[in-house]
């Protein structure tokens, strides 16, 4: 698979997994999402799970640690650092894609409509919210 289809797929996975947590707790709680160079996995690790006490900070600490763990004993091409972010009244899910070369903040606006949840195809771009994942 190429680098383009690895990000795409790594994009795809992050935001039907972050749909399938505002279906079940009407929030995305911070997860990190990862693709190989060396085969067609995408594999998720959510510490919420083990951790339910922590603060929503130390949800993504928690999760920044796991996916620089996982770059240092795997072979990662990328990852994705994904949660919910609210400005003012509007939501959005923030997804933190990173490899090696690259760190880049994507925020797809959401919002509950008839009871469905509507994430915007088209993200808005911004500053990466944390250090790399690869340099840490």
């Amino acid at each position: 698979m190429n680098e383009e289809k690895m990000i795409e797929r790594l994009v795809q996975v992050s935001l039907d997994t972050a749909r399938a947590m505002l279906d079940e707790y009407e929030l995305v709680i911070p997860f990190g999402i990862r693709v190989f160079s060396d085969s067609e996995d995408v594999t998720m690790n959510c510490p919420a799970d083990q951790n339910r006490d922590a603060d929503w900070d130390e949800q993504i600490d928690l999760v920044v640690a796991e996916l620089r763990e996982f770059v240092k004993n795997e072979n990662v091409y990328a990852t994705a650092l994904v949660t919910s972010l609210e400005a003012d009244s509007e939501m959005g899910i923030g997804l933190q894609v990173e490899t090696s070369l690259s760190s880049a903040l994507f925020v797809f606006p959401y919002e509950k409509k008839d009871g469905q949840w509507k994430i915007e195809p088209e993200p808005v771009q911004s500053e990466p919210l944390r250090d790399s994942v690869f340099s840490g």
